[in-house]
């Protein structure tokens, strides 16, 4: 049959109507807009999902289709038909393409072998490969189509789209175009000092125990324990035209994107855990001797008559000869428990840090490296002013688990 309209000639069955404006707004319930409010602001989700969603939050919201089209990149006509399908189907099934009809592409064992192997191979280990560290599923279709004829089971992935290999990898989450972290246990006895720290931290909640039972002077000979690390290169950076104030109808600093920089501090810091004391010295590196003062500094702060314990990592400076010099002439006074190798996350010291990171220097502007000295030691001082002491949280088991994670 023949169907006429807009100047064309149809044949067969008439076209589906596209773009035609949709009378019915489309309504959601609280549950349905929470779901498709989350879709929509998701990083996880497909394209299309995420698409949809706004665009089905749009128009519930009132938005006009054109409206609507621009903000989402795409054609009037594709935007009513979405909305067509979320007015029949209801919006959360609308989500989703709908089963096709017609018998599916039958893709044999062999070929999803084939396919898998090639995902799990990188780019540049093939002759022909594309210039990429990693797979994108439009790059990998189309090597598959490429290469599909040189196959017995060619004519299964002759026509191979993105999707189609989406879906074969999928079933076993295979994912190329994603990179995972792992940490390499490099430290032999990771596991030895690993639980050395931690059976510090217990002794440190017994002794807090025995200190609130007992009160604190009825240990007067007690042990100290100082979690220390290094904060090296803290940027002194000035900006070059100055900063603009909130206003109303601006209600945020405007900062300009040029900056200069005047250089850069280190910061040597101890956290006393039991009192939450903050220990610092600000020096322009990180050197044997620094480390050194800084050990004089404890020194000097506690009675004699008690050993200091010190959680630290296994840096050069802490076990340089210019270090195991100055020890040598304070036998007994000063006991080092080291965290393993890339095990930083068991120094409480890092808590402090990362605090000092997001409130003291986050956004920090300076005029010079003496004006980022002073703010640092006005920050440790308002710290000590009302100290928080950290406490270790993680159960070992808990440790354990993490541990076997990353590696």
């Amino acid at each position: 049959m023949r169907y006429k309209g807009g100047g064309l000639t149809y044949y067969g069955y008439p076209p589906m109507p596209c773009g035609r404006p949709i009378s019915n707004r489309l309504e959601l319930t609280p549950e349905q807009f929470a779901t498709l409010n989350q879709i929509a602001s998701s990083r996880s989700e497909e394209l299309r999902r995420v698409q949809r969603a706004k665009v089905f939050l749009a128009a519930a919201d009132g938005k006009p289709q054109r409206e609507i089209a621009a903000s989402a990149g795409l054609s009037v006509s594709a935007v009513a038909r979405m909305l067509r399908k979320a007015l029949q189907i209801g919006p959360m099934m609308a989500l989703d393409d709908l089963r096709r009809s017609g018998r599916p592409a039958v893709i044999g064992v062999e070929a999803r072998t084939w396919v898998k192997e090639l995902a799990c191979t990188p780019p540049k280990e093939l002759s022909d490969g594309p210039t990429q560290a990693l797979w994108s599923m439009d790059t990998l279709a189309a090597y598959v189509r490429k290469h599909a004829s040189e196959k017995p089971f060619g004519s299964e992935l002759a026509k191979a789209s993105k999707s189609t290999i989406w879906s074969i990898l999928d079933s076993d989450e295979i994912k190329p175009h994603r990179i995972r972290y792992y940490l390499e246990k490099k430290d032999p006895d990771f596991s030895v000092k690993c639980r050395e720290v931690l059976l510090l931290y217990k002794r440190i909640e017994m002794e807090l125990v025995f200190r609130n039972t007992l009160g604190n002077s009825s240990q007067p000979n007690g042990a100290v324990f100082v979690s220390y690390d290094e904060k090296p290169g803290i940027q002194a950076i000035g900006n070059v035209h100055p900063d603009r104030n909130p206003v109303d109808g601006n209600g945020f600093t405007r900062r300009d994107y040029e900056y200069k920089r005047h250089g850069t501090l280190s910061l040597l810091a101890g956290i006393d855990l039991i009192s939450g004391k903050v220990h610092s010295l600000i020096r322009e590196r990180h050197k044997s001797t620094d480390f050194i003062d800084f050990l004089k500094l404890i020194d000097a702060i506690y009675p004699e008559d008690r050993v200091i314990f010190m959680v630290l990592d296994n840096h050069t400076i802490h076990t340089s000869r210019e270090t195991r010099a100055y020890l040598d002439t304070r036998k007994g006074r000063f006991q080092f428990v080291f965290t393993p190798k890339h095990a930083s996350w068991l120094n409480l010291i890092e808590a402090f840090f990362s605090k000092m990171a997001r409130v003291s220097l986050r956004g920090l502007r300076v005029n010079s490296k003496d004006e980022l000295r002073s703010h640092i030691e006005r920050w440790v001082a308002e710290c000590n002013e009302d100290p928080v002491p950290f406490r270790w949280k993680w159960k070992m088991e808990e440790v354990h688990e993490l541990i076997n994670s990353v590696i």
